[in-house]
């Protein structure tokens, strides 16, 4: 599993942002104790966190997954910058470029036509898996695939056209054997081998799950889904995040891990 992290804190024109949801705009103070609690969680963990400030220009940036892709490798970490198919979230990535320069060994940048969103990449052992959508189109996952090699990776494409923001919005690890998804991925041969968990329709918000190694973060208020967990061993940490959820937001999202 991963040390260490880097979040950021949320912005106040963060109900600017892009979404979907139609949920309404989040509560900003409630959204600093949320996200403060997810900072706790890691610290728990004993990951080590880097709290960077928040960046009004950019509503969306509390998202800190989508700017970059981190690789780990034997004696050090490559930071794989990202493009991200949202235009408006572009400049992100500039913004986060210099502190990932004092944190990783190696940086590798985007180039061309390419894009691609952090949360459409999922590590499993030594298997990325990268959806293709609206956010990461088959030039970022080309980069990507040949940067990731280098470092001893296989990549695995998965396209999918069903309206999600990212792969990981309905699909992520509850550990290294486990997915829990919802069923748009029941079927998918990219994931054979895997055990799977699936939630129940109107709780695939809960499907986004994030994996510390000394726990697990699961979103709180999905009864069947907490359910599910408990059956199949699982001990979950549950955490609100009501308000990111709002803004298209999940576990995932709001931490780069290495």
């Amino acid at each position: 599993m991963f040390s260490k992290a880097i979040v950021r804190k949320p912005a106040r024109s963060l109900g600017q942002g892009l979404t979907a949801a139609g949920l309404g705009s989040p509560d900003m103070e409630l959204t600093f104790k949320q996200h403060q609690a997810y900072i706790e969680s890691f610290e728990e963990a004993g990951i080590k966190v880097t709290v960077l400030d928040a960046v009004e220009e950019y509503p969306d940036s509390v998202f800190v997954e989508d700017t970059a892709v981190m690789i780990p490798f034997k004696g050090g970490t490559a930071a794989f910058l990202t493009c991200p198919g949202a235009e408006s979230r572009r400049g992100e990535v500039r913004v986060i470029q210099s502190v990932l320069s004092d944190h990783a060994d190696e940086i590798i940048r985007m180039e061309g036509d390419g894009l691609m969103e952090g949360g459409d990449v999922l590590l499993m052992g030594e298997t990325f898996y990268v959806g293709i959508d609206t956010r990461t189109n088959k030039s970022g996952f080309e980069q990507f695939s040949i940067a990731a090699s280098r470092f001893g990776y296989k990549c695995i494409p998965v396209p999918f056209d069903n309206g999600m923001p990212h792969l990981k919005t309905e699909l992520s690890a509850l550990d290294e054997e486990t997915l829990i998804m919802s069923a748009r991925f029941a079927k998918r041969d990219e994931f054979t081998g895997f055990k799977k968990l699936m939630v129940q329709k109107g709780e695939e918000y809960s499907s986004n799950c994030l994996h510390l190694g000394s726990k697990l973060l699961v979103p709180a208020g999905f009864p069947a889904t907490a359910e599910l967990l408990d059956k199949n061993g699982f001990n979950p940490e549950f955490i609100d995040m009501s308000e990111f959820r709002k803004m298209d937001g999940g576990l995932t999202c709001l931490s780069l891990r290495w």
